[in-house]
């Protein structure tokens, strides 16, 4: 009992002397024995769980030997979201599981990638985009902004 009230005063002084500290010997007993209320936190929004994310992908559409040209990252992202499909990461790569032979005029292997949430790839298959999942790539730097114009309808 002795050490508990030894402990109890000593925490009173400690907090007392603390600078800015306007605690009262009464919260230092109630901190000293543990009843102190616990402050809740703020409710969030529960994180995106990566199981929940795909990265979907579309060949960026620009030619070899050719200034600019294929759609930008910017233009691709935009065409997801203002079809309703929420965007929470972007970038550039090329794809490693083609070859490409270097005549000017001809594709690239440059896309253009998103990480968009499982649920939304119905929608981003519709759009033209593919998952990333099923190709062997790289990430790499942007390289240029493309033009802004949109990309044209795929006939088959």
């Amino acid at each position: 009992m002795l050490n508990r009230t030894l402990c109890l005063l000593l925490a009173a002084l400690l907090c007392a002397c603390s600078p800015g500290a306007d605690r009262t010997a009464a919260t230092a007993e109630k901190d000293a024995a543990g009843t102190a209320e616990v402050s809740k936190p703020k409710e969030e929004a529960p994180p995106v769980q990566a199981e929940e994310l795909i990265w979907v992908y579309e060949a960026r559409g620009n030619k070899q030997c050719e200034q600019g040209g294929g759609i930008s990252l910017e233009d691709s992202s935009a065409k997801l979201t203002g079809n309703g499909v929420e965007v929470q990461e972007s970038r550039c790569g090329v794809r490693t599981d083609r070859m490409y032979p270097s005549v000017c005029g001809g594709a690239t292997g440059d896309i253009l990638l998103h990480l968009i949430g499982r649920g939304s790839l119905d929608a981003a298959l519709e759009l033209g985009f593919d998952p990333a999942d099923k190709i062997q790539y790289q990430n790499r730097a942007c390289e240029g902004t493309g033009s802004s114009r949109k990309p044209r309808d795929r006939q088959l």
